[in-house]
């Protein structure tokens, strides 16, 4: 197992020099993002938001006055928005029914977040192109969990011809760390000692210090957005305490940024889009995992230098509003409908417009991980959703290195992997009359090892694989390449 390497986390800077950074950006790059070394690029915003001065102009009817190209663009989105809010309230779900104006008021929030938080750099960060995501989009797909990585190594496997890559040896084993490094299905990470969050909830910090895949940690960053961005949501008014008064804000408490706000933001909006089953379409659910990892790129810094769970007793307890709408037109919307934009948002899977820390977080926790993998099975051979899934393990790390620091970190991976290491650390390979059973039984033995968490020593393998699967393994001339 090896100690944490931070991913890329945000620098802290005025709103000054945030503003300058944004304009820059958008004048060059408007809201598309380039992938590295690919020539894709992910429409990650497909509305380029509205102005103060175009909302201003909106809502006083004065359309003749926006150009009428931005107007048609402004009108397909709002219908655009209309089809999705009526189709929640059509749901034959009474969750999703119910849950409809705070399900797209998450979904605004986490555009707005990536629109607002690209220009720093943090959403290109998380991206990745080239070979690696070449083989996971081709043959391999996003699920990179034990029976995948199994066939790399596997000579009659389909995707072990088709990555037309070294068998074995150091290049094979480099190949292999690079398409696992982000995967947040066989990667694995847990804290040595979780110190705060032991405090918050003892249940959970037991859990992190077990190595764990960090697809399920992202589960848990996102199950606690609304103590992540406490201070932002405690001075806006949507925080209470359990009795339902207002949180007065304190003298040492820290300001907060326009990024952070936005990233308070988008945090809390990922909570509330994972209280059920996901029920959006690919692009919404890729902008909110995207803007959960942004979020905490912004928020790490600043939760590090004041957390929540050290300066706030019984945390668990304080009430936080389900946010609702801002965007002008979500809420033009909903007021065609007869709907009051103030009083529409509720905590999703519940009637309850306040709810305590504690209900978002178990509820959160039960969803987020499983729509994540859901959401991997679905796409797996898009890009968008390659990248997501990238952005999603880093605020899984970057999320415990806030709470705990990041010495407290451990990283390892699953046990398949840790085995194909081995195997490519002494320059194995199958021999060539290797036959298709001896290979399914040897499978079948490191899927034992990968349900028992154990991990098998290289004269292990070599004495399974010699006395119970009826083979030796081969040196390659590759073992040194």
């Amino acid at each position: 197992m090896a100690d944490y390497t931070a991913p890329f986390h945000a620098p802290r800077m005025t709103d000054a020099e945030f503003k300058r950074m944004r304009e820059k950006y958008i004048e060059k790059h408007g809201y598309t993002v380039t992938v590295p070394a690919l020539t894709d690029i992910i429409h990650i915003i497909p509305f380029k938001p509205m102005t103060s001065e175009e909302t201003r102009l909106w809502k006083a009817r004065k359309y003749d006055e926006i150009p009428s190209g931005r107007r048609a663009d402004i009108r397909a989105e709002k219908a655009r928005k209309k089809r999705k809010f009526l189709a929640m309230l059509g749901d034959p779900s009474p969750d999703i029914a119910q849950s409809a104006g705070a399900i797209l008021t998450s979904i605004d929030d986490a555009q707005d977040a990536v629109s607002t938080l690209a220009c720093i750099g943090l959403i290109v960060a998380a991206l990745i192109g080239g070979p690696v995501a070449a083989a996971v989009l081709g043959p391999l797909g996003l699920i990179l969990g034990a029976a995948s990585l199994m066939q790399m190594i596997n000579p009659y496997s389909h995707i072990r011809k088709l990555l037309k890559t070294s068998s074995t040896g150091r290049g094979a084993k480099k190949n292999l760390e690079k398409l696992t490094d982000k995967n947040p299905f066989s990667k694995k990470a847990k804290l040595k000692l979780a110190k705060k969050l032991l405090k918050y909830r003892p249940s959970l910090g037991n859990a992190l210090e077990a190595l764990q895949t960090t697809d399920q940690i992202y589960g848990v960053g996102v199950s606690l957005g609304p103590i992540v961005g406490f201070a932002q949501s405690a001075l806006s008014g949507a925080v209470r305490t359990a009795a339902g008064e207002k949180v007065e804000w304190e003298k040492g408490w820290p300001e907060k940024s326009e990024a952070e706000q936005a990233a308070a933001a988008a945090i809390v909006a990922s909570a509330m889009a994972n209280m059920t089953t996901w029920h959006s379409d690919k692009d919404d659910e890729m902008r909110s995992i995207l803007s959960a990892g942004v979020a905490m790129q912004i928020l790490h810094d600043p939760l590090t230098e004041w957390n929540p769970i050290d300066h706030i007793e019984n945390i668990g307890s304080y009430l936080v509003q389900a946010p609702p709408p801002t965007d002008p037109l979500t809420r033009e919307i909903m007021e065609e409908e007869g709907i009051d934009p103030e009083t529409v948002s509720v905590w999703p899977g519940t009637d309850k417009q306040w709810l305590s820390i504690d209900d978002i977080q178990e509820q959160v926790q039960r969803h987020a991980a499983a729509n994540l993998k859901h959401y991997a099975e679905q796409n797996a051979h898009d890009l968008g959703a390659w990248n997501a899934l990238n952005a999603a393990s880093d605020m899984a790390l970057n999320f415990l290195s806030a709470m705990e620091g990041p010495d407290q970190i451990v990283i390892d991976y699953i046990r398949t992997e840790r085995i194909i290491i081995t195997i490519f650390d002494n320059g194995w390979e199958y021999p060539e009359d290797i036959t298709e059973p001896q290979i399914l039984k040897f499978e079948d033995w490191c899927e034992v090892h990968e349900y028992m968490d154990t991990s098998p020593s290289a004269k292990d393998i070599w004495n399974y694989a010699r006395i119970f699967c009826g083979f030796e393994w081969l040196r390659s001339p590759n073992e040194f390449r």
